[in-house]
């Protein structure tokens, strides 16, 4: 088993998850919320066994008041996590776990943790996921990673600048779209200045 591959809770065999985790009213809340572009049902993307699938479902659940509903889904798509799951569904889930958790850092005091977790796990296949961009006829290009920027910024707040100076690196490295550059001159002057 890879290492950046943990499950929090196997899922119940025989189980019917969506009916189970949820209330009656706590179903109907997530359809109405839920209102994608090309149409679809929440509950379709509730019983896939793709952590991304889920992952997008709980994007629509960002409110305050729903957060907990998304936690739920997220906790879900943790148990889905596998070495079968296409890398590129996992890099995407990834980043919608962690900026979900992160957008509620200031208000649970778990969330900031599992936004780091989230987002260091999706820097780990990042190599992998910057080969299938630049390789794949439908992308040919490497967009940004949200786990390599978020984590630099989280680390830059921490005061950790060697560390966010090394993540710079690294994504510049796997070829990641940003200004790279800008961001390691802007590190190198504020160690210069912690050094003197």
């Amino acid at each position: 088993m890879l290492p950046f591959f943990r499950r929090k809770a196997e899922p119940k065999p025989g189980g019917d998850w969506w009916t189970d985790a949820f209330t009656h009213e706590q179903r109907a809340t997530i359809e109405g919320v839920f209102a994608p572009l090309g149409g679809g049902t929440a509950e379709s993307l509730a019983r896939s066994t793709n952590p991304n699938s889920l992952g997008t479902l709980a994007e629509y659940l960002k409110k305050e008041h729903l957060r907990h509903l998304g936690y739920k889904l997220l906790d879900r798509a943790d148990t889905l996590v596998n070495e079968n799951v296409p890398v590129l569904d996992l890099h995407f889930y990834f980043a919608v776990r962690g900026g979900f958790y992160y957008r509620w850092r200031d208000h649970d005091p778990f969330a900031l943790d599992e936004a780091v977790t989230s987002f260091q796990r999706q820097i780990g296949l990042g190599a992998n996921v910057a080969r299938f961009f630049r390789d794949d006829k439908n992308w040919g290009f490497i967009p940004a990673h949200a786990g390599y920027r978020q984590l630099r910024i989280i680390e830059e707040k921490r005061g950790n600048w060697t560390l966010a100076r090394a993540l710079c690196k690294q994504a510049k490295a796997e070829g990641w779209a940003d200004d790279w550059d800008h961001h390691i001159g802007r590190i190198d002057k504020k160690l210069a200045a912690i050094k003197t």
